[in-house]
């Protein structure tokens, strides 16, 4: 399914709502949604804002709907969508729940002999 589709409908948003968010018209819409004509630059951006996604995200590049701000360098192309996955949970945990999986990872990945 088309990502625009898709994030309108789980959103509850028709056609005509998203024409006017974005400044076109909802015969636009459907173009896109059918892809039928390309999604410009202006019309991405716009997107983005009002889906609160990325733009990888909307063009179906990646399956991570959102970046995470971390407060240390975050590697713009992490090797797979499950390390992304990781650090979108990682930070929405507090220090001892860090601490806690990242001895829970020692263990597994066999780099500790202390268990839990």
């Amino acid at each position: 399914m088309n990502r625009i589709r898709q994030l309108r409908i789980e959103r509850n948003i028709t056609q005509e709502e998203l024409a006017f968010q974005l400044h076109t018209t909802q015969q636009r819409i459907s173009k896109l949604e059918r892809h039928l004509i390309p999604l410009s630059e202006p019309m991405i951006e716009r997107c983005v804002k009002i889906f609160g996604v990325t733009a990888d995200y909307l063009l179906g590049i990646s399956d991570v709907q959102v970046e995470i701000e971390l407060g240390f360098p975050y590697p713009k192309e992490l090797p797979d969508v499950q390390l992304q996955e990781m650090f979108y949970y990682f930070v929405s945990l507090n220090e001892e729940q860090r601490e806690m999986l990242l001895e829970i990872t020692k263990v597994i990945a066999g780099g500790s002999k202390t268990y839990l």
